[in-house]
C-alpha cells in the first residue's frame, strides 16, 4: 500500500479515536460540572452562613452552634448509612426497573427516620436546658431538632437525582435552597433575631421548600401495596448499611471529636476558634463529596457488569484527581492564610493563622482517602471502610486527647492531621487488598461481608 494511503488511514483512525473519546468524555464533563455546581451551592451557602455566624455571634454562642452542628453531622452520617448510600448502590442496579416505586419506599422510610431523629434531638435540648448547659446549647439543639428532618429530606432528593445520573436537577434544587437560606440569614440578622436557634430554623425552611419542589419532579409512587415495599427496601438497606452505620459513627470521629475534646478541656470559645479553622477545609471536602456522589453509582455499575478488577483503573484516577486538587488547595491557603482569615472573619482568629496549613493538610489526606473508600463501597465491602475509619478514630481520640491536653488548640489540629493520614493509608491498602485478594485472606471477615452483600443483592434482583 502506498505511503500516502497509509498516512491517510492513520490520520482518519486517529481522528476517529479522538472524536470517540470526546463523545464519551464530554457528557461526563457536563455531569461533573453540574455535580460540582450542586455541591458548590449547598456547601457554599452553608459555608457562607457559618462564616457569617462566626462574625456576628458571640464566641460562646458560636461555639454552641459549632457543637450542635457537629452532632448534626453525626446524624447525617447515620442517615447516609441507612438511606442515601445504599440508594447509590441498589438504585442503579437492583431497582433500576422500578425507580418510582423504589423512591416511594425510600421516602416512607425517610419520614419515619426523620421523625425519630427529631424526637431524640428535642429530648436532648430539654435535658440540656434542665442541666443548664453552656450558653446557647439548649436552644441550638432545639433548632437542630426541627432542621434535621427537613435537611435530610432534601439530602435524599439530591441522591435520587444522582442515581438517575441527573445532577442538573439536583443543582436546581440546591440553587433554591441557597437563595432561601442566605437571604433568610440576612433577614434575621437585620432584625436582631440571630441566634443558634434561628440559624437552624432558617436552614429548616430553606430545606423544606427546596425538597418539596424536588420530590414533585421525582414523582415517587406512594400507593399502598406497591412493590418494592418499604420493609423489603429497609431489609436490603439495613443488610448493607449496618456496616456503613458503624463506619459513619467512626468516620464522624476524626473531623468532629476534636470539638468535644476542645470543649471539655479548653472551653466554648476555643470550640468556636477550632470551628473557624476547620471551616477553611470545607470547600475542598464538599467539592470532593460532590464528585463522589457522581462517581459512586458509576463505579457500582461497572462492578456489577465487569467485576472487581475493572474498577481498579477508575479508582486510581479518582484518587489522583482528589490528591492533585487537594495539594493545589493546600498551597493556595498556605500562601494566603493571613488575608483569607482577615477577609472571612473580619480580623477575628488571626492569632491562629499558623495553624491554617495544618488544617488544610489534614483535609488533603481526608479527600485522598475518598477514592479508596468509593472503590470499597462499589465492590460492596463496607466492612473494610468501617475498619479504615475505625482505625483513624482510634488515632484521633487517643492522640487527640493527649495532644489537646498538652498543646491546646494546636494539639487538636495535630490529632486531626494524624487521623487524616491514617485513613488515607488504610483505605488505599484495603482497596488494593480486596480487589486483588491473596488466597490466604479468602476467609477474611470483610471479604465474607462483601460476598454476603452481593448475594443479597442478586436475590433481591431475582425477586
Amino acid at each position: 500500500m502506498p505511503l500516502v494511503t497509509l498516512e491517510v488511514v492513520r490520520d482518519s483512525t486517529l481522528q476517529g479515536r479522538t472524536l470517540e473519546l470526546c463523545s464519551r468524555g464530554l457528557p461526563w464533563v457536563r455531569k461533573g460540572s453540574l455535580a460540582m455546581l450542586d455541591q458548590g451551592l449547598i456547601s457554599g451557602s452553608n459555608f457562607l452562613v457559618t462564616v457569617l455566624l462566626a462574625r456576628w455571634l458571640a464566641p460562646e454562642q458560636y461555639g454552641a452552634y459549632a457543637l450542635a452542628f457537629s452532632i448534626f453531622l453525626l446524624l447525617v452520617r447515620v442517615h447516609d448509612s441507612l438511606v442515601s448510600e445504599p440508594m447509590t448502590v441498589f438504585g442503579p442496579s437492583s431497582y433500576a426497573d422500578h425507580r418510582r416505586e423504589y423512591l416511594g419506599a425510600v421516602l416512607k422510610i425517610e419520614a419515619v427516620l426523620g421523625l425519630a431523629l427529631a424526637a431524640v434531638l428535642g429530648l436532648s435540648a430539654a435535658v440540656a436546658h434542665y442541666l443548664a448547659a453552656p450558653a446557647g446549647l439548649a436552644s441550638a439543639l432545639a433548632g437542630l431538632s426541627i432542621s434535621t428532618p427537613c435537611v435530610l429530606l432534601l439530602w435524599v432528593a439530591r441522591y435520587a437525582f444522582y442515581v438517575e445520573q441527573s445532577p442538573g436537577s439536583a443543582a436546581s434544587g440546591a440553587a433554591l435552597y441557597t437563595v432561601l437560606v442566605v437571604s433568610g440569614t440576612f433577614v434575621v440578622f437585620r432584625h436582631g433575631w440571630l441566634s443558634p436557634f434561628t440559624a437552624f430554623m432558617v436552614t429548616a425552611l430553606g430545606a423544606l421548600v427546596s425538597s418539596i419542589s424536588m420530590w414533585i419532579r421525582l414523582r415517587p409512587v406512594l400507593k399502598r401495596g406497591s412493590s418494592p415495599t418499604p420493609s423489603n427496601v429497609w431489609s436490603l438497606h439495613w443488610h448493607y448499611g449496618r456496616w456503613v452505620l458503624g463506619t459513619s459513627a467512626v468516620k464522624w470521629v476524626p473531623g468532629n471529636v476534636s470539638y468535644v475534646l476542645t470543649g471539655s478541656l479548653l472551653g466554648m470559645a476555643d470550640v468556636g476558634a477550632l470551628r473557624a479553622l476547620l471551616n477553611l477545609s470545607l470547600p475542598l471536602l464538599q467539592a470532593a463529596n460532590s464528585l463522589s456522589n457522581l462517581f459512586q453509582p458509576y463505579l457500582a455499575r461497572i462492578h456489577g457488569k465487569q467485576g472487581r478488577a475493572a474498577i481498579m483503573g477508575p479508582v486510581n484516577l479518582v484518587t489522583l484527581l482528589y490528591l492533585v486538587g487537594g495539594v493545589a488547595y493546600w498551597a493556595l491557603f498556605t500562601a494566603f492564610k493571613v488575608p483569607i482569615l482577615r477577609f472571612l472573619y473580619g480580623g477575628k482568629f488571626m492569632e491562629h493563622a499558623s495553624l491554617v496549613p495544618w488544617v488544610t493538610l489534614g483535609a488533603v489526606c481526608m479527600v485522598g482517602s475518598y477514592g479508596g473508600a468509593i472503590g470499597l463501597r462499589a465492590i460492596q465491602s463496607p466492612a473494610s471502610v468501617f475498619l479504615a475509619y475505625a482505625t483513624a478514630g482510634v488515632v484521633s481520640i487517643g492522640l487527640g486527647l493527649v495532644a489537646t491536653w498538652a498543646f491546646g488548640l494546636s494539639g487538636a489540629i495535630g490529632g486531626y492531621v494524624l487521623s487524616g493520614m491514617t485513613v488515607l493509608s488504610v483505605t488505599t491498602y484495603l482497596f488494593r487488598r480486596n480487589v486483588n485478594p491473596p488466597p490466604e485472606i479468602s476467609d477474611h471477615p470483610s471479604h465474607k461481608a462483601s460476598v454476603v452483600t452481593r448475594k443479597s443483592v442478586e436475590s433481591s434482583s431475582n425477586d
